[in-house]
Protein backbone atom coordinates (compact mmCIF):
# COMPACT_ATOMS: atom_id res chain seq x y z
CA UNK A 1 0.00 0.00 0.00
CA UNK A 2 1.13 3.55 -0.98
CA UNK A 3 0.04 6.64 0.23
CA UNK A 4 0.25 9.67 -2.36
CA UNK A 5 3.93 11.09 -2.11
CA UNK A 6 4.23 13.82 0.49
CA UNK A 7 7.21 16.10 1.74
CA UNK A 8 8.62 15.41 5.13
CA UNK A 9 9.02 18.42 7.41
CA UNK A 10 12.44 19.11 7.17
CA UNK A 11 14.29 20.76 10.52
CA UNK A 12 17.72 22.66 10.03
CA UNK A 13 18.64 22.82 13.33
CA UNK A 14 21.24 25.51 15.32
CA UNK A 15 23.37 24.48 17.93
CA UNK A 16 23.34 26.72 20.73
CA UNK A 17 26.81 25.85 22.77
CA UNK A 18 26.81 25.60 26.73
CA UNK A 19 30.06 25.59 28.38
CA UNK A 20 31.19 22.66 30.84
CA UNK A 21 33.95 22.29 33.22
CA UNK A 22 36.42 19.80 32.38
CA UNK A 23 35.68 17.84 35.13
CA UNK A 24 31.98 15.86 34.90
CA UNK A 25 31.66 14.58 38.36
CA UNK A 26 32.01 18.01 39.56
CA UNK A 27 29.05 19.61 37.34
CA UNK A 28 26.12 21.30 39.05
CA UNK A 29 25.83 24.21 36.18
CA UNK A 30 25.85 24.40 32.92
CA UNK A 31 26.49 28.93 31.36
CA UNK A 32 26.64 29.48 28.46
CA UNK A 33 29.44 30.24 25.88
CA UNK A 34 26.92 31.64 23.19
CA UNK A 35 22.92 31.72 23.52
CA UNK A 36 20.22 33.47 21.71
CA UNK A 37 16.54 33.41 22.17
CA UNK A 38 14.11 31.26 20.43
CA UNK A 39 12.67 34.02 18.35
CA UNK A 40 16.15 34.99 17.13
CA UNK A 41 16.90 31.22 16.97
CA UNK A 42 13.62 30.89 14.87
CA UNK A 43 14.02 33.73 12.79
CA UNK A 44 18.17 32.94 11.77
CA UNK A 45 16.16 30.55 9.51
CA UNK A 46 18.65 28.04 11.07
CA UNK A 47 15.15 26.33 12.22
CA UNK A 48 13.02 26.40 9.01
CA UNK A 49 10.26 23.38 8.79
CA UNK A 50 8.99 23.21 5.36
CA UNK A 51 5.20 22.25 6.45
CA UNK A 52 3.47 20.56 3.93
CA UNK A 53 0.33 18.29 5.20
CA UNK A 54 0.32 14.34 5.04
CA UNK A 55 -2.73 11.89 6.26
CA UNK A 56 -0.54 11.00 8.83
CA UNK A 57 -0.99 11.82 12.65
CA UNK A 58 0.07 10.46 16.15
CA UNK A 59 3.82 10.20 15.19
CA UNK A 60 5.86 7.59 17.32
CA UNK A 61 9.36 6.38 17.18
CA UNK A 62 11.30 7.86 13.97
CA UNK A 63 14.47 5.84 12.68
CA UNK A 64 16.43 7.58 10.60
CA UNK A 65 18.11 5.51 7.77
CA UNK A 66 21.62 5.31 5.93
CA UNK A 67 19.78 5.84 3.07
CA UNK A 68 18.22 9.12 4.25
CA UNK A 69 15.03 7.27 5.04
CA UNK A 70 12.44 7.18 7.96
CA UNK A 71 10.56 4.36 9.45
CA UNK A 72 7.78 5.30 12.04
CA UNK A 73 4.87 4.48 14.09
CA UNK A 74 1.47 6.92 13.21
CA UNK A 75 -1.89 6.31 12.78
CA UNK A 76 -3.22 7.14 9.06
CA UNK A 77 -6.62 9.30 8.62
CA UNK A 78 -9.05 6.61 6.64
CA UNK A 79 -12.04 6.35 9.44
CA UNK A 80 -14.39 9.46 9.97
CA UNK A 81 -13.22 12.92 10.63
CA UNK A 82 -11.48 13.58 13.83
CA UNK A 83 -10.40 9.75 14.51
CA UNK A 84 -7.17 8.60 14.67
CA UNK A 85 -6.70 5.90 11.55
CA UNK A 86 -5.25 2.32 11.46
CA UNK A 87 -1.94 2.29 13.30
CA UNK A 88 0.81 1.50 11.50
CA UNK A 89 4.35 1.50 10.63
CA UNK A 90 5.35 3.87 7.78
CA UNK A 91 8.38 4.78 5.75
CA UNK A 92 9.05 8.04 4.54
CA UNK A 93 11.54 7.86 1.24
CA UNK A 94 14.11 10.42 0.24
CA UNK A 95 11.91 10.88 -2.82
CA UNK A 96 9.34 12.15 -0.60
CA UNK A 97 7.11 8.56 -1.18
CA UNK A 98 5.19 7.27 2.06
CA UNK A 99 5.52 3.38 1.94
CA UNK A 100 2.97 1.61 4.45
CA UNK A 101 5.52 -1.65 5.80
CA UNK A 102 2.16 -2.66 7.88
CA UNK A 103 -1.27 -1.99 9.26
CA UNK A 104 -3.95 -3.02 10.87
CA UNK A 105 -5.84 -4.90 8.72
CA UNK A 106 -2.86 -6.16 6.78
CA UNK A 107 -1.89 -9.82 6.84
CA UNK A 108 1.46 -11.74 7.10
CA UNK A 109 3.75 -13.51 4.95
CA UNK A 110 3.58 -16.42 7.14
CA UNK A 111 0.58 -16.18 9.60
CA UNK A 112 -3.38 -16.37 9.62
CA UNK A 113 -5.02 -13.36 10.81
CA UNK A 114 -4.53 -9.39 10.26
CA UNK A 115 -2.59 -7.41 11.68
CA UNK A 116 -4.83 -5.37 14.80
CA UNK A 117 -1.94 -3.33 16.88
CA UNK A 118 1.94 -2.52 16.35
CA UNK A 119 3.96 -0.64 19.09
CA UNK A 120 7.57 -1.21 20.07
CA UNK A 121 9.13 -0.73 16.94
CA UNK A 122 13.41 -0.97 16.78
CA UNK A 123 15.05 -0.61 13.13
CA UNK A 124 18.53 -1.35 11.71
CA UNK A 125 20.16 -1.85 8.81
CA UNK A 126 16.94 -1.74 6.63
CA UNK A 127 15.18 -4.09 8.77
CA UNK A 128 12.06 -3.63 11.49
CA UNK A 129 11.13 -5.30 14.28
CA UNK A 130 8.24 -4.15 16.52
CA UNK A 131 5.53 -6.36 18.59
CA UNK A 132 2.21 -7.17 16.74
CA UNK A 133 -1.22 -8.32 17.68
CA UNK A 134 -3.54 -10.16 15.39
CA UNK A 135 -7.07 -10.07 15.12
CA UNK A 136 -7.45 -13.89 15.60
CA UNK A 137 -5.89 -13.38 18.77
CA UNK A 138 -2.21 -14.35 18.36
CA UNK A 139 0.42 -12.03 19.09
CA UNK A 140 4.19 -11.92 19.32
CA UNK A 141 7.12 -10.15 17.59
CA UNK A 142 7.47 -9.19 13.86
CA UNK A 143 9.79 -8.56 11.42
CA UNK A 144 9.82 -6.75 8.27
CA UNK A 145 12.67 -6.91 6.03
CA UNK A 146 12.73 -6.95 1.78
CA UNK A 147 9.17 -5.43 1.60
CA UNK A 148 7.89 -8.45 3.53
CA UNK A 149 6.16 -8.36 7.15
CA UNK A 150 6.45 -12.04 8.83
CA UNK A 151 6.13 -13.30 12.44
CA UNK A 152 9.35 -13.94 14.08
CA UNK A 153 7.87 -15.74 17.52
CA UNK A 154 4.03 -15.85 18.58
CA UNK A 155 1.93 -17.06 21.50
CA UNK A 156 0.98 -20.10 19.27
CA UNK A 157 4.18 -21.13 18.65
CA UNK A 158 6.21 -24.66 20.22
CA UNK A 159 7.59 -21.92 23.22
CA UNK A 160 3.93 -21.60 24.81
CA UNK A 161 4.89 -18.00 25.19
CA UNK A 162 2.25 -15.70 27.11
CA UNK A 163 3.81 -12.09 26.85
CA UNK A 164 6.39 -10.14 24.99
CA UNK A 165 8.70 -8.07 25.81
CA UNK A 166 9.75 -4.94 23.48
CA UNK A 167 12.37 -6.01 20.76
CA UNK A 168 15.37 -4.90 19.75
CA UNK A 169 17.12 -5.41 16.47
CA UNK A 170 21.42 -4.81 15.21
CA UNK A 171 22.90 -6.51 12.28
CA UNK A 172 21.69 -9.95 12.22
CA UNK A 173 20.54 -10.09 15.76
CA UNK A 174 16.95 -9.93 17.52
CA UNK A 175 16.27 -9.77 21.44
CA UNK A 176 13.30 -10.09 23.53
CA UNK A 177 12.10 -10.96 27.12
CA UNK A 178 9.01 -13.10 26.91
CA UNK A 179 7.49 -15.20 29.71
CA UNK A 180 6.65 -19.20 28.26
CA UNK A 181 4.49 -21.60 29.79
CA UNK A 182 5.88 -23.18 32.93
CA UNK A 183 9.44 -21.57 32.26
CA UNK A 184 9.00 -17.81 33.57
CA UNK A 185 10.35 -14.54 32.33
CA UNK A 186 13.84 -15.43 30.05
CA UNK A 187 15.82 -13.52 27.43
CA UNK A 188 15.92 -14.56 23.94
CA UNK A 189 17.29 -14.15 20.86
CA UNK A 190 17.26 -14.77 17.26
CA UNK A 191 20.13 -15.10 14.45
CA UNK A 192 18.71 -13.25 11.41
CA UNK A 193 21.94 -15.00 9.48
CA UNK A 194 20.80 -18.66 10.47
CA UNK A 195 18.00 -19.85 7.63
CA UNK A 196 16.33 -21.75 10.80
CA UNK A 197 15.75 -18.37 12.86
CA UNK A 198 15.56 -20.42 15.43
CA UNK A 199 14.37 -18.96 19.44
CA UNK A 200 17.32 -19.25 21.87
CA UNK A 201 16.79 -18.64 25.71
CA UNK A 202 20.30 -16.93 25.97
CA UNK A 203 19.26 -15.78 29.48
CA UNK A 204 17.01 -18.13 30.81
CA UNK A 205 15.05 -17.93 33.98
CA UNK A 206 16.54 -18.84 36.90
CA UNK A 207 20.34 -17.77 35.56
CA UNK A 208 22.83 -17.31 38.55
CA UNK A 209 23.75 -12.90 38.76
CA UNK A 210 26.93 -12.54 38.99
CA UNK A 211 28.33 -11.31 42.01
CA UNK A 212 26.16 -12.36 44.13
CA UNK A 213 25.28 -15.11 46.68
CA UNK A 214 22.38 -17.33 45.44
CA UNK A 215 20.35 -14.84 43.52
CA UNK A 216 18.88 -15.56 40.23
CA UNK A 217 17.30 -13.96 37.13
CA UNK A 218 13.85 -13.61 37.62
CA UNK A 219 12.47 -10.99 35.49
CA UNK A 220 13.19 -8.57 32.89
CA UNK A 221 12.37 -5.22 32.25
CA UNK A 222 9.96 -4.45 29.04
CA UNK A 223 12.86 -3.44 26.69
CA UNK A 224 16.20 -4.64 25.91
CA UNK A 225 18.69 -3.86 23.50
CA UNK A 226 21.29 -5.74 20.95
CA UNK A 227 24.62 -4.19 20.15
CA UNK A 228 26.04 -5.93 17.33
CA UNK A 229 26.63 -9.60 19.13
CA UNK A 230 25.93 -7.84 22.54
CA UNK A 231 22.40 -8.30 24.19
CA UNK A 232 22.36 -4.94 27.18
CA UNK A 233 19.09 -5.97 29.45
CA UNK A 234 17.79 -4.96 32.77
CA UNK A 235 17.08 -7.92 34.88
CA UNK A 236 15.62 -8.87 38.74
CA UNK A 237 15.16 -10.83 41.27
CA UNK A 238 12.59 -12.56 42.44
CA UNK A 239 11.74 -10.14 45.33
CA UNK A 240 12.56 -6.93 43.53
CA UNK A 241 9.58 -4.28 44.41
CA UNK A 242 9.73 -1.29 42.33
CA UNK A 243 6.74 0.12 43.87
CA UNK A 244 8.25 0.28 47.34
CA UNK A 245 10.76 3.60 47.24
CA UNK A 246 14.04 2.56 47.95
CA UNK A 247 12.77 -0.61 45.94
CA UNK A 248 13.39 -3.78 47.65
CA UNK A 249 15.46 -6.88 46.33
CA UNK A 250 17.86 -6.96 43.39
CA UNK A 251 17.88 -5.22 40.21
CA UNK A 252 20.17 -4.02 37.33
CA UNK A 253 21.74 -3.55 34.10
CA UNK A 254 23.92 -6.32 32.44
CA UNK A 255 25.74 -6.88 28.94
CA UNK A 256 26.38 -10.41 27.84
CA UNK A 257 27.42 -12.18 24.11
CA UNK A 258 24.21 -12.83 22.56
CA UNK A 259 24.87 -17.00 22.17
CA UNK A 260 28.03 -17.81 24.64
CA UNK A 261 27.65 -19.53 27.39
CA UNK A 262 29.55 -16.97 30.13
CA UNK A 263 27.69 -15.34 32.00
CA UNK A 264 26.12 -11.85 31.85
CA UNK A 265 28.67 -9.00 32.89
CA UNK A 266 27.32 -6.48 35.00
CA UNK A 267 27.14 -2.68 34.33
CA UNK A 268 25.49 -1.30 37.36
CA UNK A 269 22.72 -2.73 40.21
CA UNK A 270 21.80 -1.58 43.16
CA UNK A 271 24.85 -1.75 44.47
CA UNK A 272 26.65 0.43 42.43
CA UNK A 273 27.26 3.69 43.92
CA UNK A 274 26.15 6.48 41.75
CA UNK A 275 28.60 9.05 40.63
CA UNK A 276 28.39 12.92 42.03
CA UNK A 277 25.71 11.33 44.49
CA UNK A 278 26.14 11.72 48.43
CA UNK A 279 28.51 8.06 49.29
CA UNK A 280 25.81 5.07 49.51
CA UNK A 281 23.56 6.15 47.40
CA UNK A 282 23.03 3.61 44.39
CA UNK A 283 21.28 3.06 41.71
CA UNK A 284 18.73 1.41 43.74
CA UNK A 285 14.84 2.33 42.68
CA UNK A 286 14.49 1.95 38.74
CA UNK A 287 16.89 1.81 35.68
CA UNK A 288 14.02 3.25 32.86
CA UNK A 289 16.51 2.50 30.01
CA UNK A 290 20.34 1.30 29.30
CA UNK A 291 20.76 2.18 26.02
CA UNK A 292 23.88 0.40 24.32
CA UNK A 293 26.32 1.56 21.46
CA UNK A 294 29.75 0.23 20.85
CA UNK A 295 30.51 -0.63 24.22
CA UNK A 296 29.19 1.93 26.11
CA UNK A 297 25.71 2.37 27.62
CA UNK A 298 23.85 5.24 28.47
CA UNK A 299 21.37 4.45 31.64
CA UNK A 300 18.21 6.51 32.84
CA UNK A 301 17.86 5.99 36.70
CA UNK A 302 15.60 7.64 39.16
CA UNK A 303 15.79 6.96 43.14
CA UNK A 304 13.82 8.93 45.58
CA UNK A 305 16.14 11.76 45.57
CA UNK A 306 18.14 11.64 42.34
CA UNK A 307 17.03 10.75 38.76
CA UNK A 308 19.69 11.26 36.19
CA UNK A 309 21.65 10.19 32.76
CA UNK A 310 24.91 8.61 32.66
CA UNK A 311 27.39 6.96 30.76
CA UNK A 312 28.99 3.88 31.63
CA UNK A 313 32.11 3.10 29.62
CA UNK A 314 33.19 -0.31 28.02
CA UNK A 315 36.08 -0.33 31.24
CA UNK A 316 33.42 0.05 34.01
CA UNK A 317 33.45 3.65 34.62
CA UNK A 318 30.00 5.62 34.91
CA UNK A 319 29.62 9.39 34.70
CA UNK A 320 27.37 11.59 34.71
CA UNK A 321 25.79 13.32 31.48
CA UNK A 322 22.88 15.19 34.05
CA UNK A 323 20.78 14.47 36.88
CA UNK A 324 19.10 16.63 39.00
CA UNK A 325 21.37 18.42 40.46
CA UNK A 326 22.55 19.98 36.87
CA UNK A 327 21.16 23.47 35.94
CA UNK A 328 21.19 25.91 33.09
CA UNK A 329 20.36 29.55 34.28
CA UNK A 330 20.09 30.84 30.71
CA UNK A 331 16.87 27.89 30.22
CA UNK A 332 14.90 27.26 33.18
CA UNK A 333 15.27 28.37 37.17
CA UNK A 334 16.89 25.44 39.18
CA UNK A 335 17.63 22.08 38.06
CA UNK A 336 16.56 19.61 35.81
CA UNK A 337 13.30 17.79 37.84
CA UNK A 338 12.70 14.99 34.81
CA UNK A 339 14.71 13.02 32.24
CA UNK A 340 12.76 11.15 29.77
CA UNK A 341 13.58 7.54 29.40
CA UNK A 342 14.00 7.31 25.87
CA UNK A 343 17.95 8.71 25.02
CA UNK A 344 19.85 8.58 21.81
CA UNK A 345 23.17 6.93 22.43
CA UNK A 346 25.45 7.46 18.62
CA UNK A 347 28.79 7.57 20.16
CA UNK A 348 30.74 10.48 20.62
CA UNK A 349 27.28 12.01 21.13
CA UNK A 350 24.45 11.29 23.77
CA UNK A 351 20.84 13.17 23.23
CA UNK A 352 18.56 13.37 25.61
CA UNK A 353 15.05 15.06 26.76
CA UNK A 354 14.87 16.61 29.83
CA UNK A 355 13.62 19.67 31.30
CA UNK A 356 11.39 21.18 34.49
CA UNK A 357 7.36 21.13 35.07
CA UNK A 358 7.48 24.76 32.71
CA UNK A 359 10.62 23.42 30.55
CA UNK A 360 11.78 21.07 28.23
CA UNK A 361 14.42 20.72 26.01
CA UNK A 362 16.79 18.13 23.59
CA UNK A 363 19.81 18.46 24.50
CA UNK A 364 23.08 16.65 22.39
CA UNK A 365 26.27 16.33 24.86
CA UNK A 366 29.60 15.57 22.73
CA UNK A 367 31.46 13.01 25.53
CA UNK A 368 34.80 13.40 23.88
CA UNK A 369 34.76 17.49 24.12
CA UNK A 370 32.79 17.83 26.93
CA UNK A 371 30.35 20.04 25.34
CA UNK A 372 26.22 20.13 25.54
CA UNK A 373 24.24 22.00 22.76
CA UNK A 374 20.92 22.51 22.75
CA UNK A 375 18.98 21.18 19.91
CA UNK A 376 14.88 22.39 20.42
CA UNK A 377 13.26 23.38 23.24
CA UNK A 378 9.89 24.90 24.45
CA UNK A 379 10.49 28.30 23.86
CA UNK A 380 10.87 27.76 20.43
CA UNK A 381 7.26 28.06 17.86
CA UNK A 382 6.65 27.20 14.34
CA UNK A 383 3.27 28.58 12.30
CA UNK A 384 3.02 29.96 16.06
CA UNK A 385 2.70 26.30 18.06
CA UNK A 386 4.78 25.98 20.74
CA UNK A 387 6.55 23.10 21.05
CA UNK A 388 5.36 20.83 23.99
CA UNK A 389 6.66 17.47 23.59
CA UNK A 390 9.69 15.44 21.68
CA UNK A 391 10.56 11.66 21.21
CA UNK A 392 13.86 10.78 19.65
CA UNK A 393 14.73 6.63 19.20
CA UNK A 394 17.51 5.16 20.95
CA UNK A 395 20.23 5.78 17.68
CA UNK A 396 18.92 9.19 16.39
CA UNK A 397 21.34 10.39 14.69
CA UNK A 398 23.21 8.89 11.10
CA UNK A 399 25.56 10.51 9.80
CA UNK A 400 24.75 14.78 10.03
CA UNK A 401 21.25 14.16 10.04
CA UNK A 402 19.09 13.37 12.99
CA UNK A 403 15.54 12.11 13.63
CA UNK A 404 13.08 13.42 16.11
CA UNK A 405 9.60 13.28 16.56
CA UNK A 406 7.85 16.95 17.82
CA UNK A 407 4.36 17.42 19.65
CA UNK A 408 3.28 21.20 19.52
CA UNK A 409 0.34 23.29 21.35
CA UNK A 410 -2.54 22.27 19.16
CA UNK A 411 -2.41 18.60 19.57
CA UNK A 412 -0.46 18.06 16.54
CA UNK A 413 2.59 16.30 15.91
CA UNK A 414 5.20 15.81 12.83
CA UNK A 415 8.49 13.78 12.32
CA UNK A 416 11.65 16.11 11.84
CA UNK A 417 15.06 15.43 9.88
CA UNK A 418 17.75 17.73 11.20
CA UNK A 419 20.77 18.52 9.84
CA UNK A 420 23.56 18.09 12.34
CA UNK A 421 26.08 20.76 13.02
CA UNK A 422 24.30 23.80 10.89
CA UNK A 423 23.51 27.01 12.63
CA UNK A 424 25.45 29.01 15.48
CA UNK A 425 29.72 28.75 15.70
CA UNK A 426 30.65 27.10 18.79
CA UNK A 427 32.34 28.65 21.62
CA UNK A 428 33.54 26.77 25.10
CA UNK A 429 34.43 28.57 27.90
CA UNK A 430 37.76 28.99 29.77
CA UNK A 431 38.44 25.99 31.72
CA UNK A 432 39.13 27.44 34.83
CA UNK A 433 35.99 29.41 34.93
CA UNK A 434 34.48 28.84 38.47
CA UNK A 435 31.10 27.82 38.33
CA UNK A 436 28.62 28.02 41.31
CA UNK A 437 24.65 28.19 42.08
CA UNK A 438 22.50 27.72 45.26
CA UNK A 439 20.05 24.67 45.08
CA UNK A 440 16.77 25.18 45.80
CA UNK A 441 15.34 22.91 49.22
CA UNK A 442 13.47 20.74 46.59
CA UNK A 443 16.09 20.08 44.10
CA UNK A 444 18.12 18.00 47.59
CA UNK A 445 15.89 16.07 48.94
CA UNK A 446 14.81 15.29 45.83
CA UNK A 447 10.94 16.34 46.44
CA UNK A 448 10.28 17.69 43.14
CA UNK A 449 7.60 15.47 41.60
CA UNK A 450 8.98 13.13 38.32
CA UNK A 451 7.55 15.68 35.02
CA UNK A 452 8.94 13.46 32.04
CA UNK A 453 7.35 12.52 28.95
CA UNK A 454 6.98 9.15 28.81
Amino acid sequence: MNIPPTKIVLLAIAFTAIAVPKSRCEWSVWTSAHMITAEELASSGALAPVAIPTKLSNFRYPYLQQDGSVIFIANDHLKPTNKEGRAGIFKIENNDWVTTLTSAGEGLANAEGKVACVIGLKVCGGRAVFNVSLDNGVFGIALWENGQTMLLASSNGPEGFLDFGYPDISEDMVVFSAEAKGSGSSLYAIDLHSAERRVVAIVPNGTPIPHTEGVTFRGFAASQFADGADVVFRAYSEDYNMANIPASGYSGAFRSKAFSKDLPQKIADTTTQIPGAATGQTFSYHLESAIPEAGYTVIVNKTSKLKGVYLASPEGKIEVIADTNTAIPDLFAGPFTWFNKWVSNCAPWVLFLGGTKDYLGLFALNIESHELFLLADSRMKFDGKRISGAEISNSAKVGDKVALMLEFSDGSSGVYVATFGKGLAMQKAPADRKLSMTLPAAAVTGSVPHQGIN
